[in-house]
């Protein structure tokens, strides 16, 4: 499916989209440059904007080399382990083998849901910091939550994990909303890294304990949780960190948001499922139960994205409305601009011409648009705007971390560039974000 049929079935008839449609691309011939491309998403150099998001927005396929390539490395290690023992009695790289086979499958996960996000807006550089500072977080939050709900059976670990997955997913959202516009999505993206984070720690330390019972433990531990961390906490975790963050887009972070019927139905399932997985309920079912739950849980997430994807595919459409009948036209030199703060600590900050001919953006109090606070990546003498005869320009001035805007990468120093309506600058990186638009 096309992704412009893919976009009109999800605001057309959001309930016939299946994750064939979502995986449809995975195995197409792939090149470098796609990579590249896609390892761009919410960097400086990337350039999305909610008036181009659904035309850069590409359909997931890197986490599918990425597993080949993980499990190849799973192989290699056991192969290697295998040499080690029958030959020369040694057991080398153990650590590593603790380590990083529990790692992969969560983390194929988490990249496949990552690159679900149509607006583009994390980095897989934010994504891993996600992953760690989410999966420790978590952790941390879970030791909180131990002196309300005792050890106790295993099934009630589900009463103690998942409210401590949600409480570090939504402290990481909540400084990502301080920067940048949440859609469901960036929490589909967050939750999904700290469940990742979550699931692949507590998966390193069963594969470290299991080592007291020799390498065949540890081995065949990590080859049972690779497998079911197809079901694991990173689809506990990201459809009720979606969720909420579908309830942010009215009312912004409010206890409020708790409240929301999505939120209350996908946190409900993931605590459920969790209990059921870690309980003694339907022995005569054995794994089946295992694989049950892993379908249902891939069907909650599925409803969830579909609200996500459709949420960010309207608002794309709505601003591709917007600006459509004047974004391949320079603004009119005659006309009045106004320069608007989009992210960044002046966030809502608005600035006008009132009649001049240039503005200039920097650090200086020389400026017309003088950024003080917090300026980080901004240099003295940033930037200009000018009024020419063939419309509104552009000029970086030398500046240290270069300008940049929605339609072209960096802007080359003292070369004038045509600015449209709309226009998204960034100084220095993302969080210095502006929009020129016309009065």
């Amino acid at each position: 499916m096309a992704n412009t049929e893919f976009y009109r079935q999800l605001e057309s008839d959001v309930g016939k989209i299946t994750w064939k449609d979502v995986f449809s691309e995975y195995r197409k011939k792939h090149t470098k440059a796609d990579l590249e491309y896609a390892l761009l998403a919410g960097t400086s150099l990337d350039g999305a904007t909610e008036e181009n998001m659904l035309k850069k927005w590409k359909k997931p396929w890197v986490f599918y080399p990425l597993l080949k390539s993980g499990l190849a490395l799973v192989a290699l290690m056991y192969g290697l382990l295998y040499i080690s023992v029958a030959f020369f009695q040694g057991v080398s790289f153990l650590v590593m083998l603790d380590i990083i086979p529990p790692l992969i499958i969560p983390m194929i996960v988490m990249v496949f849901i990552w690159e679900l996000n149509i607006p583009r807006n994390i980095s897989i550089y934010d994504l891993m910091k996600y992953f760690l500072v989410g999966g420790l977080l978590s952790f941390f939050m879970l030791v909180i939550m131990f002196q309300f709900i005792d050890e106790g059976p295993a099934p009630w670990a589900a009463f103690r994990e998942e409210p401590a997955k949600l409480f570090a997913a939504l402290i990481l959202l909540y400084f990502f909303s301080k920067q940048k516009k949440v859609y469901g999505l960036t929490g589909l993206v967050i939750g999904a890294a700290v469940g990742a984070g979550f699931g692949g720690f507590e998966s390193v330390a069963y594969a470290m304990s299991a080592g007291e019972n020799g390498i065949l433990s540890i081995v065949s531990s990590e080859i049972i949780r690779g497998i079911f961390a197809l079901g694991g906490h990173v689809l506990y975790c990201a459809p009720y960190t979606a969720a909420f963050a579908l309830e942010m887009k009215d009312r912004g972070f409010k206890p409020e948001n708790f409240l929301g019927r999505d939120f209350l139905i996908t946190f409900a399932c993931s605590t459920a499922a969790h209990f059921v997985w870690n309980s003694d309920l339907f022995p005569g079912l054995g794994v089946m139960k295992n694989i049950v739950i892993i379908i249902l849980l891939w069907a909650e997430l599925l409803y969830i994205a579909r609200k996500c994807l459709q949420q960010a595919v309207v608002i794309g459409h709505r601003r591709q409305k917007s600006y459509g009948r004047d974004v391949t036209r320079p603004m009119a030199h005659a006309g009045s601009i106004c320069v608007e703060c989009i992210s960044g600590p002046l966030k809502g900050t608005r600035w006008r011409d009132f009649g001049k001919d240039v503005l200039t953006i920097g650090r200086s109090p020389e400026m017309e648009i003088c950024i003080t606070k917090n300026a980080n990546g901004v240099s003295r003498k940033h930037c200009s705007i000018r009024r020419t005869p063939g419309g509104w320009m552009i000029r970086d001035m030398n500046s240290t971390y270069g300008t940049y805007t929605n339609r072209k990468n960096k802007l080359l120093p003292g070369k004038d560039y045509v600015l449209l309506p709309g226009e998204i600058i960034y100084l220095g990186g993302k969080e210095n974000a502006f929009q020129v638009t016309t009065e």
